[in-house]
């Protein structure tokens, strides 16, 4: 799939900062806003955004629909090199766009998770890092079907694939898809539990 044009970037961001809102992480890093909600989710726009660019750049973006209700984006087997240059190309965006306080919690909750994650011996495999659904376009099987081309990538490839959340409810949902519970972290700066959810490499 090609790059997705200026709309259709605007529009995806726009659903993945509705459907994600409420996540620890994503409220956290926003601190800057404070109760200001539409601030917030302006300020997610931009963060999606920049999210996006990335995934187009160096890794996979899978998007819902043709009217831009939400996406996956994946960390994939690209050259290290490229991720890295993207990731940091990113990271000076995302350090104006948080502000002092939302950046140090974006950095020190990653750090956390790569900690979590260390013994778990996925370095080559895919981490889905994003995935959301506009609330208005949920329960019409977008979240499976969004997930599904990049499911099919990691089968071809032969990889094991990873991602966290925070949502409990999601759990279920991943499980049918594949995907196994490794842990259940407590994340300091968000004061909330996480789940590592993996799934092992398959024939495609």
């Amino acid at each position: 799939m090609s790059s997705p044009s200026n709309i259709e970037s605007f529009r995806t961001a726009r659903s993945l900062a509705a459907a994600l809102t409420d996540d620890p992480f994503y409220r956290t890093v926003t601190v800057a806003c404070g109760d200001d909600e539409a601030a917030r989710l302006s300020m997610l726009d931009a963060y999606f955004a920049l999210a996006l660019a990335e995934g187009w750049q160096a890794g996979r973006v899978d998007l819902a629909d043709d009217a831009g209700n939400g996406a996956a984006i994946w960390t994939t087997d690209t050259p290290a090199a490229l991720r890295q240059a993207a990731y940091v190309q990113r990271e000076a965006a995302l350090r104006a766009l948080l502000g002092e306080r939302g950046f140090a919690h974006f950095t020190a909750i990653v750090a956390n998770m790569e900690h979590a994650l260390a013994p778990h011996g996925l370095q080559d495999a895919w981490y889905l890092s994003i995935a959301g659904i506009a609330p208005a376009a949920q329960g019409q099987g977008l979240g499976a079907s969004v997930l599904a081309p990049g499911l099919a990538a990691v089968d071809a490839a032969g990889a094991a694939c990873f991602l966290e959340t925070y949502n409990e409810r999601s759990l279920p949902f991943y499980a049918r898809l594949g995907f196994v519970a490794a842990g259940r972290y407590a994340e300091a700066v968000t004061g909330c539990d996480y789940w590592l959810l993996v799934r092992a490499p398959r024939a495609a």
